[in-house]
């Protein structure tokens, strides 16, 4: 008999290292975050197969030429809102794409729905919580159809609340969600990250975040790091893939960094950071593994910093 595992508040504690507040720890538990284990077979035909892909696969690679690719997601996304404009329609389709998924340095089989979109959000909105729950204004860079965004409300119910992204369907969707009442204190811009848009105020008061967005410039970070130290927004959050929290050694680990670089995914940005922290020009908050992630990433790591003033 294959044994079922449950996700429970306290795994998440452990992890971050301190309480989650109850709101958090009431939808863990409404959320039922089941999964298997993998026999040694499935393990192994699934570090087979990731090999495979690895070596023989062609999988297209982030950078300023996707934005087409973006704009047809989203159209997705915006379709289901102007027909039914609630919450879930605002869930991106590459979530659940694989059977499995990685928990604490591990292969799963998730067995609840929407498992991977369940556990990033828990871990969002307690950083949403620790450290903006009192700001003014929230800003997410990279928001897409912006359903991290609206999540805000169940931490903070007065926050002005930005979502910036470069394609324009994230615009509309965040327009349609304006008309239809869903959300009236929101504004949708356009921004890119390669050419940072210096007309944007940041206003005092506020908080920034990225979640899987930064992810897709790879090693094309330096405009916005420095517009955004130049910005001086209260604080910055980011969910991204970071290499330099993985452990090479490992072997889940490892394939996790080999993909992050066929996919030209987001590099070198923490050592950067680092560097700017050396200068006294930024100061690093928090460096957090959040050891979940999909099925061929950990994707999701936690940098909080704050540029110096």
């Amino acid at each position: 008999m294959i044994k079922v595992h449950n996700i429970l508040p306290e795994d998440v504690e452990q992890i971050i290292g301190e309480p989650l507040p109850d709101f958090l720890q009431s939808r863990c538990r409404a959320a039922f975050l089941q999964y298997h284990s993998l026999t040694p077979e499935e393990r192994d035909g699934y570090i087979l197969n990731v090999v495979r892909d690895l070596l023989q696969r062609d999988m297209p690679t982030a950078g300023k030429h996707r934005l087409s690719d973006w704009e047809r997601g989203w159209q997705e996304n915006l379709d289901l809102v102007t027909t039914d404009p609630k919450r879930l329609a605002l869930i991106p389709k590459y979530y659940d794409k694989h059977t499995f998924s990685r928990w604490k340095q591990q292969i799963i089989r998730p067995i609840s729905k929407d498992f991977d979109y369940h556990i990033l959000a828990l871990f969002v909105d307690w950083a949403l919580y620790a450290y903006g729950r009192n700001a003014q204004t929230i800003y997410e860079f990279g928001c897409g159809p912006a359903e991290h965004l609206l999540r805000v409300r169940l931490i903070n119910s007065t926050a002005r609340l930005i979502g910036l992204d470069w394609t324009s369907t994230s615009q509309k969707i965040i327009q349609s969600l304006a008309d239809a009442g869903v959300e009236t204190n929101i504004e949708g811009r356009k921004f890119n990250f390669y050419e940072p848009d210096e007309s944007l105020e940041i206003q005092s008061g506020s908080c920034i975040y990225t979640v899987a967005a930064l992810e897709q410039i790879g090693d094309q970070f330096e405009p916005f790091l420095q517009f955004l130290i130049r910005k001086r927004p209260d604080i910055c959050l980011h969910f991204e893939p970071i290499e330099e929290l993985l452990d090479e050694h490992s072997l889940i680990d490892c394939l996790s960094i080999l993909y992050f670089r066929k996919r030209n995914y987001l590099r070198g940005f923490l050592t950067r950071l680092r560097e700017l922290e050396a200068q006294g020009r930024v100061t690093i908050i928090r460096q957090q593994r959040t050891y979940s992630g999909s099925y061929y990433i950990e994707g999701h790591a936690l940098v909080v910093w704050k540029p110096n003033r």
